[in-house]
């Protein structure tokens, strides 16, 4: 009754009726603790679909933003991308600009049958968020039917002072050749649910250097904690804007999807305590003169502390990048910003016409493929999430879906539910204490069954087969710790025909004085086990291969890639022999790389066809990827160049 009573005063109240309710609400939330300004929107989930015809000019300008040489006295040609809606510029980016951030903070540039005219104002950062340009650029660009040319006046003024004026001409960008069907990658782990394309997939280039980008997606999608802000230097934000636990992108039917949390705008700032008392307030406002910040920057900062985060799922066009649609479920994650991030962010399964999204909470939410209509969710939706604790995220990136049927896993629980409503059709409750179920497919005589891996922190973990059509336990089995000592285990095992493969960790007895571990003791090795209908047999487990916060491995063509501490590894998946290894002094690395000399802090692999990709940096904002030669008696590098 009173979230209805309130309901009404908002439609009916004035502006001054409404700051007093915020008043009220304000009180209230500190008083029983509830979400500040019990919300005035409406918390159901909403679907865009943007209109208007989207169109991309390519310019090449002859002197751009990049600054080369001692003194920064060298601007080699660059190429701007503009994408434009109808008439209205909706993104911009500059190809190889050499900052770490650019943010648009005004503008008037448009797309006529004249061409390309008006303004474009940027404010550019460092790898840390602090501003190290304000450049404002004047387009001047005639069109004559499909090609522009014309000039860019600019003027920098920062940590380099100067204007110029650049010649530019280009023309529109032609949307890239349809994906092939062999292409889809419908969730985390891809078609064959071990970081491999499908057999007979699409060839990747050999070099690098020759590959060119083919389009920017129109959906501003914050991806990764490298450089967020932390709440140790929640001012990072002002350059870096917020992080939002973004999903891996999927792709299946000519769509690519992903996800993201961002802040919710009706939750206001929430201090942690009075050591950030600081970065709240005329404290702020301070900060902010004393640094020239503009409004959208203190915003940021300001964002930092919302508790609450908005779930958004966006559809693009996987020829163009433009948004198809963008689906937002508002208030229903924690708000996690932060440097670094220990646990799991969900991955959309696409799959049945539909599109199934893990989200921060580990819960379900559920959207038509074709027209991101939200269909279901689960949970049922009883209120934000609540904010003294920080979560993880869900144990598996993705859920599994047999004919009509999807699981997931909460807790304890393992369920079957409804494809199509979300209705539960059976639980499968673990009642030896195991939570954090990570869930992978297996096909055994023809039939389609689900692994489930329990995992309880530092203790051996269980895997159980259950039977999908009225989710019965099978058999369930105790394997040893599975993942790693830390509690890392979404990355770390994969289901490839009838076997098993998983990082395993391997603990000392403590000692009998203190009853303590020592860490520096603890071993991680690859295991593999075969599946029946009747039990898992152990096969074989490597030696040691140092773990680096997430280590994971992928399967391809009977190989296993495990990458580690400044290791790549390859292993036989029948015998676990070693194939091939590259170390650290071994490690060919690319020219002017801005990673280490080996893989560390979150590497990732992915074998594609006859190609490994190794992303060797995926947790301080250099992301990038190289490619090897598949073959383990070989590992070699093809060509010298890194694309990040």
């Amino acid at each position: 009754m009173y979230k209805l009573r309130l309901k009404h005063e908002l439609r009916n109240s004035t502006l001054i009726r409404y700051k007093n309710l915020a008043a009220l609400m304000a009180a209230l939330q500190l008083a029983v603790g509830l979400p500040t300004a019990l919300q005035a929107t409406d918390l159901e989930p909403t679907s865009e679909r943007p209109s208007g015809k989207c169109q991309v000019v390519q310019l090449q300008l002859s002197e751009g933003l990049r600054f080369e040489g001692k003194n920064r006295d060298v601007q080699p040609p660059q190429t701007v991308h503009l994408a434009f809606r109808d008439e209205t510029l909706v993104n911009w980016w500059f190809v190889d600009h050499g900052w770490e951030a650019m943010h648009q903070h005004g503008g008037t540039v448009k797309l006529d049958d004249d061409g390309v005219h008006g303004e474009l104002n940027l404010r550019i950062y460092d790898v840390r968020g602090t501003l190290q340009l304000v450049a404002d650029l004047s387009f001047e660009v005639a069109r004559k039917a499909d090609r522009f040319d014309g000039s860019v006046e600019a003027k920098v003024v920062g940590v380099v002072e100067r204007s110029w004026k650049a010649t530019a001409n280009g023309a529109f960008v032609e949307a890239a050749d349809a994906f092939a069907d062999e292409a889809s990658w419908p969730s985390f782990a891809g078609p064959r649910g071990t970081l491999s394309t499908a057999p007979n997939g699409p060839q990747l280039v050999d070099d690098l250097s020759k590959s060119r980008p083919l389009w920017r997606s129109e959906a501003s999608v914050p991806v990764s904690y490298g450089n967020a802000a932390d709440d140790r230097y929640p001012h990072r934000a002002a350059g870096c804007r917020f992080g939002g636990g973004s999903s891996s992108p999927v792709y299946a039917d000519g769509v690519v999807y992903i996800a993201y949390y961002k802040p919710n705008m009706d939750i206001a700032p929430v201090s942690p305590g009075p050591w950030a008392d600081k970065w709240f307030g005329e404290s702020l406002q301070e900060y902010a003169r004393q640094n020239s910040l503009i409004r959208e920057e203190v915003k940021a900062i300001e964002d930092h502390w919302r508790k609450i985060g908005d779930d958004v799922i966006v559809a693009m066009d996987a020829r163009t990048g433009e948004t198809m649609w963008r689906t937002t479920w508002p208030q229903r994650v924690y708000n996690l910003q932060t440097h670094k991030h220990r646990g799991t962010f969900g991955v959309p399964l696409v799959a049945g016409g539909k599109v199934f999204y893990p989200n921060f909470a580990n819960g379900l939410e559920v959207m038509d493929a074709k027209t991101g209509k939200p269909l279901w969710e689960f949970p049922k939706f009883k209120g934000p999430p609540e904010t003294r604790f920080r979560p993880s995220g869900p144990p598996s990136q993705s859920p599994l879906l047999f004919g009509d049927i999807l699981l997931w896993s909460i807790g304890d629980t393992t369920f079957g539910l409804s494809a199509d409503t979300g209705d539960v059709l059976w639980e499968n409750k673990n009642k030896q204490g195991y939570r954090d179920h990570n869930l992978r497919e297996v096909t055994l005589d023809d039939r389609r069954f689900a692994l489930v891996a329990g995992h309880r922190h530092q203790s051996p973990s269980r895997v159980r087969l259950i039977d999908p059509a009225g989710g019965k336990t099978v058999w369930t089995e105790e394997v040893g710790l599975l993942g790693v000592y830390e509690g890392m285990f979404a990355n770390t095992l994969a289901v490839t025909g009838d076997k098993l493969v998983a990082f395993q960790a391997h603990v000392p007895k403590p000692d009998p004085k203190t009853n303590r571990i020592n860490k520096a003791d603890v071993t991680h090795h690859i295991h593999a086990w075969r599946i029946s209908t009747s039990g898992i047999e152990h096969l074989w487990q490597d030696s040691h291969l140092p773990p680096d916060e997430g280590p994971h491995l992928a399967i391809g063509d009977g190989v296993i890639y495990a990458v580690g501490r400044q290791l790549v590894r390859c292993l036989d998946l029948q015998t676990g022999k070693v194939l091939g290894e590259i170390k650290k002094d071994e490690f060919p690395h690319p020219t002017g790389s801005p990673h280490g000399d080996a893989p560390g802090s979150n590497p990732l692999l992915i074998v594609a066809g006859d190609k490994l990709i190794l992303s060797p940096e995926g947790q301080h904002g250099k992301h990038g990827f190289v490619l090897f030669d598949a073959d383990p008696s070989k590992l070699t590098l093809y060509g010298n160049q890194e694309q990040k």
